[in-house]
């Protein structure tokens, strides 16, 4: 599938791994098509991580009608998780500038323009998330719509001004910061102890150069099928090997939140799995921010107590 524009070198490859049913895909997609004003020569790269069938035939269905406006291409996924499938996007993306991007997370017109304003090769840029609990009742409503009216839609989940109360909005439309979200900002913006300052790359809404990305080895794909912190763990080499954390706040995502059976029992498996790579205080004490009882505060917490606890133990 080829853009009217496909003659312009992309400045950014916007790589979005799809597996399971390609509604949340088609309503990210959509989104895509709107980019404003000030945004740059871009492409999506979709990776197919089906194992074909119907999944595999609604995704097809789903790129062709978007192939038309947006400057796509599928690559095949090597289906042995999310750190392999993007991977695999990230090798055939042909921009400098990698923005990963989940196929269950809606962006505004302003998106893409914003994370080329934030582009810098000495960091990696986390763009906001907020969490939609109503996504299914989000899904419904645009159903089979056309592109303009999914992003009509979008724009009607733009957070509230700050002046505004909760009771203002109408529930439906609420967005919501999960733990990780809340402590990324926190710590960044000074209000929490920065105990983490690799935290951030959250492979839903970030981006990195590709040569950064070639250098650190990208996503470790030992991880496999289980779900979760391949995206944080990259971001723990990439801090290691010198890059800092930048935010971008006007590249807001709003994730269709969903169920996912296991999803508890999957994150600890892929902590220990993190923990043993990485035996830092501020990598063991996950469990205390991204456990189903998680607080930022918790975390803190937590990972000073790690850090004071050889000390202690020395000393006995």
């Amino acid at each position: 599938m080829r853009s009217p524009n496909d003659s312009t070198e992309p400045r950014l490859s916007v790589v979005v791994p799809s597996r399971g049913p390609a509604a949340r895909l088609r309503a990210t997609l959509a989104c895509l098509t709107g980019s404003g004003p000030g945004t740059p020569p871009f492409e999506v790269v979709v990776v197919d991580d089906n194992d074909g069938g119907d999944a595999g035939d609604h995704l097809s269905a789903v790129t062709r009608e978007m192939g038309g406006p947006l400057p796509l291409r599928v690559v095949r996924g090597p289906r042995r998780g999310r750190a392999a499938a993007r991977n695999a996007g990230a090798a055939a993306a042909l921009a400098p500038r990698l923005v990963f991007l989940d196929d269950d997370v809606l962006v505004g017109p302003g998106f893409l323009a914003a994370h080329a304003g934030a582009a810098d090769p000495g960091a990696f840029t986390h763009g906001r998330l907020r969490e939609l609990p109503t996504a299914a009742r989000f899904l419904t409503a645009v159903g089979g719509a056309a592109p303009a009216e999914v992003r009509h839609a979008r724009a009607g989940l733009e957070p509230a001004p700050p002046a505004a109360t909760p009771e203002r909005r109408p529930p439906h439309r609420r967005l919501v910061a999960n733990a990780l979200e809340r402590a990324v900002e926190a710590m960044d913006g000074g209000s929490l102890p920065d105990v983490a300052p690799w935290l951030g790359f959250v492979g839903a809404n970030v981006a990195v150069d590709r040569a950064v990305w070639e250098r650190t080895g990208g996503f470790d794909e030992e991880f496999g099928l289980t779900w979760g912190c391949e995206d944080l763990e990259f971001g723990f080499r990439l801090y290691a090997a010198g890059l800092r954390r930048a935010l971008a706040p006007d590249a807001l995502g709003v994730h269709l939140s969903h169920a996912r059976p296991g999803r508890w029992e999957q994150h600890h498996r892929n902590l220990t799995h993190f923990s043993a790579a990485h035996p830092h205080p501020s990598v063991r004490a996950l469990e205390a921010l991204l456990g189903p009882d998680g607080t930022p505060e918790g975390y803190v917490r937590a990972v000073l107590a790690e850090e004071v606890a050889p000390a202690r133990d020395a000393a006995r």
